[in-house]
């Protein structure tokens, strides 16, 4: 009979050493899974990394004001990529979407005049894309540089403001044109 008792004292123990067990576990789980949803939640990412604004024109003259600004400005159109064309070329059918390198010496020798700043190389040149939707309006898309520039150590972050204030300001002035 004691024997019997012994183990359903020892069997008892176990049980609320399992439960003991269980709740902290869950506890631990809760926490956790809180912290994943609230550091997801606030993390920066998806469309705040970008800014888009709608042309009042067309694409063709979208394009034609943009390039325009960008040479007016002083800086260089380093290439154009015919992302819709490249891959209709290769079977695919989507709506027209190029995508700009323009390029600013002064900003770019900035960066890469040295070798603690260099890493930022695969960022240059700046990138603004120019699409249409499959409703025909006409995007002026490009990162939004503030945003990833408090991401950076000063000295960059310095050098990509002061290039994102002229390109902000060649979009600026491509929209005016086209109203």
């Amino acid at each position: 009979m004691f024997r019997q008792l012994d183990n359903w004292l020892a069997n008892r123990q176990g049980v609320r050493k399992a439960a003991s067990v269980m709740i902290v576990l869950a506890a631990l789980m809760t926490v956790t899974l809180g912290f994943a949803n609230t550091h997801t939640a606030s993390a920066p990412g998806g469309r705040d990394m970008f800014l888009e604004n709608q042309s009042p024109g067309n694409l063709v003259r979208t394009v034609e004001v943009f390039q325009e600004e960008v040479r007016a400005a002083g800086w260089s159109m380093l290439h154009v990529h015919n992302i819709s064309g490249i891959l209709s070329a290769r079977g695919f059918t989507l709506d027209p979407v190029l995508i700009f390198e323009p390029c600013s010496g002064r900003f770019t020798a900035a960066l890469m005049g040295n070798d603690e700043t260099r890493y930022v190389a695969s960022m240059i040149p700046c990138r603004v894309a120019i699409y249409q939707t499959s409703d025909g309006r006409v995007i002026i898309s490009r990162m939004n540089i503030a945003m990833f520039a408090a991401m950076m150590e000063p000295r960059v972050a310095e050098v990509m403001l002061s290039a994102n204030e002229e390109m902000e300001a060649i979009i600026a002035k491509t929209l005016a044109r086209l109203q």
